[in-house]
């Protein structure tokens, strides 16, 4: 875990400041990919940790969740914060694309460890989604708007 935060700390340094939010969420979500042999290995381990815990009563007892649970938390804290900057739909539920978000990059990542799809078809997944997640609200989508018309 150390040094999967530490590879996301450096690719969070290489981008120009200040980092928006859809730049945060999407070098987050990227380190969590299998795309070179550490994160592949990193992958690995925690989907096999996963499966334990599903498996072995005394592992399922253990905070395992704690990790994704506050990765989780801290996606919802970014994304309110861009919908109070103008950058996301304020009628979006943060909390849901925080979990829909980390979904996806598990998603993507377990089809990129089976083979399923190579990492830049996972990337180009993944930037398609942020895309449209952050794409400026059409007027008519904003109530307020529409009641000003």
């Amino acid at each position: 875990m150390t040094q999967s935060h530490a590879r996301w700390s450096a690719r969070l340094d290489d981008l120009p400041h200040p980092v928006t939010a859809h730049a945060f969420i999407e070098t987050l979500l990227a380190e969590a990919l299998p795309t070179d042999e550490t994160s592949r290995a990193f992958h690995l381990v925690w989907t096999s940790y996963a499966v334990l815990v599903m498996t072995d009563p005394e592992l399922a007892a253990q905070p395992f969740i704690a990790g994704p649970d506050r990765l989780e938390r801290q996606l919802t804290g970014v994304l309110e914060q861009a919908q109070k900057g103008g950058a996301l739909d304020p009628l979006r539920d943060a909390a849901a694309e925080a979990a829909h978000l980390l979904s996806l990059g598990h998603g993507l990542g377990t089809s990129v460890l089976v083979g399923q799809r190579g990492s830049d078809t996972a990337m180009e997944i993944l930037r398609a989604h942020l895309g449209r997640l952050f794409a400026h609200p059409a007027p008519s989508s904003n109530p307020a708007a529409s009641r000003a018309r």
